[in-house]
């Protein structure tokens, strides 16, 4: 089709529209992506599908099933259905310092696994001592009555075979007090001062091993802690509760040991079950306060087998700090955002609202100290150059009495005592006697 447009009795030359071609795109086929999204919502905290999974069956080892329901916590899947086939590259959460959950995606390289599945050795087997006999018919080379062997019993995985986050052992411990030369045990996370926002939810892991046998519930106590105001070293007078276990009182924290003293526990949780090693808390408002901004808050943990009048808060503890955190305001420039709009819209003849601040004023106040910047090096210049033209070749300079006048100058100086006889200072002036 020919397009044709006269300007000033001239005809253009023809063009000729071309036919639109569609850009070739290469499409990339992965046969594994239907079963690889399925891997990745199961464990992926920040994936949508997370929140809407629905209960599930699973079987027992004793042949008997049960109802799975997904619970999603802080963005945690805990109970999801694993995937049908596993190859070790399945993402699992990993805990920063401050207890805060962060997905870990393992990669493979090189044959080899990197950032896999942690494993935990025997840190949550149960040791024990298996006895064999001569007369076991499957030993044929037994010389002793009886024959020890020390092994390791596994837990059983049902409890924590749905748990995606990675559990405490004494090798995650970190270093608290002053010093860092204290174990934060039996916690893993919170480390020791670090900062909780307010309406976060963080995971408290602590290491079940560290109890006896006989525990088998555990609670989370909540107390505040009065900073101190000045003290920053060792206090010399211990408060009472130090004094009945001083030995508990070298594995304090360093707030602790800055002169902070422990107050009222204001929370408590229900007993929860040692074995599960995890618990997610939420920061409440009610609990900084209106008037404060920041609250110093020791967590402890209590077993079962002590009685409340027994249980050290200090003993098993970490201070952490709950806070409000930073409010950003995204609206600070919204008077230019909308200064700019009017100034645009008004060459295309759109009247906006008078919203923001006023140009004319705003260049006003800029102006002001720059016209006072310039009379002061006006009025500078202005006397430097007429300084020149003045002859001061007339002006005699000024006598002052100085020494000849018989007041003092200086109020309360005492005169000079000139009636004295100076000390020898050489050998030559002294006069040897002789006796």
């Amino acid at each position: 089709m020919a397009l044709t447009v006269g300007v000033s009795g001239l005809a253009p030359p023809e063009i000729t529209e071309m036919p639109m071609q569609k850009r070739v795109v290469e499409v990339k086929v992965n046969k594994d992506f239907a079963k690889l999204q399925q891997q990745k919502n199961q464990a992926n905290p920040t994936s949508s599908s997370t929140t809407t999974q629905k209960p599930w069956v699973r079987t027992l080892s004793d042949n008997r099933k049960e109802i799975v329901t997904p619970t999603v916590i802080a963005g945690v899947t805990f109970g999801g259905k694993p995937p049908a086939t596993t190859d070790g590259l399945e993402p699992w959460i990993s805990l920063d310092k401050v207890g805060q959950p962060k997905t870990i995606q393992p990669q493979m390289k090189d044959g080899k696994i990197k950032k896999a599945w942690p494993t935990y050795g025997t840190w949550f087997a149960t040791p024990t001592t298996i006895v064999h006999s001569n007369k076991d018919s499957e030993f044929h080379n037994i010389d002793d009555p009886e024959f020890h062997e020390e092994t390791w019993i596994d837990e059983d995985p049902y409890e924590h075979s749905l748990n995606p986050m990675i559990r405490c052992t004494p090798e995650r411990y970190s270093k608290k007090g002053m010093a860092k030369d204290k174990n934060t045990e039996p916690f893993c996370t919170p480390q020791d001062n670090v900062r909780w926002i307010m309406d976060k939810t963080y995971f408290i892991t602590w290491y079940s091993g560290f109890f006896d046998k006989d525990v088998e519930n555990v609670r989370i106590v909540f107390s505040y802690v009065k900073q101190a105001a000045h003290q920053k070293g060792w206090k010399r007078s211990l408060p009472n509760f130090m004094k009945r276990s001083l030995p508990n009182f070298m594995k304090r924290s360093s707030e602790i040991e800055k002169g902070g003293k422990v107050q009222n526990s204001f929370y408590i949780t229900e007993w929860i079950k040692n074995t599960k090693g995890y618990f997610p808390l939420l920061v409440d408002e009610e609990w900084i306060g209106e008037k404060e901004y920041q609250r110093k808050v020791l967590i402890s943990i209590q077993p079962d087998n002590v009685e409340d009048e027994e249980f050290d808060l200090l003993e098993k503890s970490v201070v952490v700090e709950f806070s409000k955190g930073v409010k950003v305001n995204k609206e600070h420039l919204q008077d230019l955002k909308k200064l700019d709009e009017k100034n645009a819209n008004r060459y295309l003849g759109v009247e906006v609202d008078d919203v923001g601040i006023d140009y004319e004023k705003y260049m006003i106040m800029m102006g002001l100290p720059t016209c006072a910047a310039l009379f002061g090096l006006f009025a500078y210049l202005f006397v430097w150059f007429n300084m020149k033209k003045i002859d001061l070749s007339s002006i005699k300079k000024k006598s002052y009495a100085r020494e000849k006048t018989t007041h003092r100058r200086i109020p309360f100086r005492s005169k000079k005592n000139k009636d004295y006889t100076s000390l020898p200072q050489y050998n030559n002036d002294i006069e040897m006697k002789n006796d």
